[in-house]
């Protein structure tokens, strides 16, 4: 019985120290694992399909594929389509709306980059100001081009119908002044100085909806300058601008076909 034993543990050992190459599970395993890291490296994938692949998910939306991954997916065709339709609705109502295109000559020459964004989207009339040049620094006391730019806005206003939203952000420079406790008391007293000045400019028959954010819902973070000053700004929104003035869909669309 103690010499079969023996064969058997001497056969085990003969064979551990033969040829074998795979032992362990763990073995197994790991060569399976460099065999597709091997089959990866000589392959290469299609950006435009896992575009499509993955164009439900966003940074955040799942929590699992962007934060868990090396290489984070950005799908921003969507995005871009969007804001080249936004160029060409604006062209579109440009031609025809000569108020809003000597609106928009008026306020490109007399603010140049600091006229952000100016868009039509859903019908409705977007505009996006820098606020430092409208306010002094710190301050709710209308430049002189500032005056001169809304009263620019305001003849624009003249026999407005509907609705004017007005939206004031600043950065987060911390304010504890008496006049200014803080951003949102600044933002505030900016956005009544704007309506005063549009309703005397021309716009007294349209109703004035004024939000005064401060430093929430800022565009970028406020690291740089740069990024504060981008974020001081002042938004002016004509909700149903398109069907208000009297433009009809079939002639935007005529437009926007040729």
């Amino acid at each position: 019985m103690r010499k079969q034993r023996k064969r058997v543990v001497a056969t085990a050992i003969d064979a551990v120290k033969g040829d074998g190459w795979m032992i362990t599970l763990s073995d197994m395993l790991l060569l399976i694992l460099t065999f597709f890291v091997l089959l990866i490296s000589m392959s290469s994938f299609d950006p435009g399909l896992l575009t499509e692949t993955f164009v439900g998910l966003r940074p955040g939306s799942s929590g699992v594929l962007y934060k868990g991954s090396s290489m984070p997916i950005v799908v921003s065709s969507q995005k871009a389509q969007k804001e080249i339709l936004e160029r060409k609705d604006l062209a579109c109502y440009r031609r025809l709306s000569p108020a809003l295109s000597k609106l928009l000559d008026q306020l490109e020459k007399r603010l140049g980059k600091a006229l952000k964004n100016i868009t039509v989207t859903d019908g409705n009339l977007e505009l996006e100001i820098m606020s430092d040049k409208l306010f002094g620094t710190l301050d709710d006391n209308l430049k002189p081009q500032g005056r001169e730019i809304l009263l620019i806005l305001g003849r624009f206003l003249q026999g407005w119908p509907g609705l004017v939203e007005i939206e004031v952000y600043t950065d987060n420079f911390p304010l504890h002044t008496a006049r200014f406790p803080d951003n949102n008391v600044l933002s505030a007293r900016r956005g009544a100085r704007l309506v005063e000045a549009l309703v005397a400019a021309g716009g007294k028959g349209a109703k004035m909806l004024l939000a005064a954010y401060g430093a929430d819902r800022a565009v970028t973070i406020n690291d740089t300058p740069e990024h504060r000053q981008r974020n001081r700004r002042i938004v002016l929104r004509l909700p149903d601008w398109v069907e208000l003035s009297g433009i009809k869909k079939s002639e935007a669309d005529n437009i926007l076909i040729e």
